[in-house]
């Protein structure tokens, strides 16, 4: 402040030089008592390099009711405190918005009814919000897929990739620093990309601002269970160009993303947006973070999974309270089966099992008002590598049918 008396919103703040010389301090200043020697503190509430709150009555004594402590407060009650911690400059307004954002995402109860629907949740541009993303799921019963994004610095190398997903550094939750959540209902893609705001300035914009739209169109043509990636669903057209932004200078470096890139990002489960001659800027991979090898490791059989969900859902909503005998369990099996029998036309099942008779639904579990339906499926998987192998063979050999000595090339 420089002194106790000057109105800090229309009053003359003293400048940063003239500090030097003014020996006021400030009564809610750190205790010098409690840190070691040598250490050094700079002006918080001076400082611009942080993110500061201003309070209304905050000298007063509901907030220093210690008077032997505080035997005076100051003439001037109000007063800017610093709100980003121990995080300064671009991190401290990171924290401060994305502590916001986690606080409003975990307490939201409207988000969590029953009668909002939607099957994609994405905080463009925020990684640290993915574990909150990933809980709101699971209180919806995992009938979302999570979009999560990459930071937009993070270097497109295999070292800090690599180091970058599999938390070399340690940290205790999602952002710059590492990527620490693992689900089968979360995709994480990489890199950042270029596009222009409203007023036709270039922007940089988070992967999820690409996947997002590129879902859409996806679904759209397609269905939740085709892979949103490729040259027929994975085309990304809402952005210029792709890369990454230099965290020492700021600026924007485009990058195509390179097949070995592309290779250590799929091995980190990390799907990479790439440019490709001829076909554009795809969504070239379909892994999600799922912690096991199991099925559910690909986005598309994923959210084949959460849309199955919701139908299943829907269809038991309208047989609760009917009575629990074999006439309600055979209507209820044959919806069930008319549903999974539409995804195998469509291509998003290979083969499927419902069970719903006496064999699950004992005598105990009716006496317990209980009604079982359990459902086996083979959901259809993505081709993701495909292998073709080229013989050569001598003159006159195809045409005489003998093709079983060969070179491949």
């Amino acid at each position: 402040m420089g002194d106790t008396t000057t109105d800090v919103v229309t009053g003359t703040i003293p400048t940063t030089a003239s500090l030097l010389t003014i020996d006021t301090l400030d009564i809610d200043r750190p205790d010098p008592t409690i840190y070691p020697r040598g250490m050094l503190l700079f002006n918080t509430r001076r400082s611009t390099y942080g993110v500061k709150q201003f309070k209304s009555d905050y000298f007063s004594r509901t907030n220093f009711s210690d008077t032997t402590t505080y035997p005076t407060l100051p003439t001037e009650k109000d007063a800017w405190v610093t709100q980003s911690g121990s995080t300064f400059g671009r991190k401290a307004v990171r924290n401060i918005i994305s502590t916001a954002m986690k606080s409003a995402l975990d307490a939201s109860t409207e988000l969590r009814e029953d009668a909002r629907i939607f099957n994609t949740i994405a905080a463009p541009g925020y990684p640290e919000l993915i574990s909150n993303m990933v809980s709101l799921n699971n209180d919806r019963r995992q009938t979302a897929f999570v979009v999560g994004d990459s930071p937009m610095r993070l270097a497109s190398t295999s070292t800090a990739i690599e180091n970058w997903a599999t938390n070399a550094s340690v940290a205790s939750d999602n952002g710059e620093d590492g990527l620490v959540t693992s689900d089968p209902y979360l995709g994480v893609f990489y890199p950042a990309a270029t596009t222009n705001d409203l007023s036709g300035n270039t922007i940089v914009v988070p992967a999820s601002h690409m996947m997002l739209r590129t879902i859409a169109r996806s679904d759209d043509i397609s269905f939740p269970w085709f892979a949103p990636a490729g040259t027929r669903r994975g085309l990304v057209d809402n952005v210029a160009s792709i890369g990454y932004i230099n965290s020492a200078t700021g600026a924007f470096v485009n990058d195509n993303v390179r097949e070995s890139v592309r290779d250590t990002l799929y091995t980190n489960r990390v799907n990479p947006i790439a440019f490709f001659n001829g076909s554009g800027i795809l969504n070239y991979g379909n892994k999600t973070r799922a912690g096991t090898t199991s099925a559910l490791d690909r986005i598309n059989v994923a959210r084949l999974v959460g849309y199955l969900r919701r139908q299943l859902q829907t269809i038991a909503t309208g047989f609760v309270f009917e009575p629990n005998d074999k006439i309600t369990r055979d209507e209820l099996k044959q919806q069930v089966e008319q549903t999974l029998n539409d995804l195998v036309a469509k291509r998003g099942v290979f083969d499927y099992l419902v069970v719903c008779d006496e064999t699950n639904n004992t005598p105990g579990r009716i006496d317990r008002n209980e009604l079982y339906v359990d459902v086996a499926i083979e959901p259809t998987k993505a081709a993701e590598f495909i292998f073709i192998p080229i013989r050569l063979k001598n003159t006159g050999e195809i045409a005489s049918g003998n093709v079983a000595a060969a070179s491949t090339v």
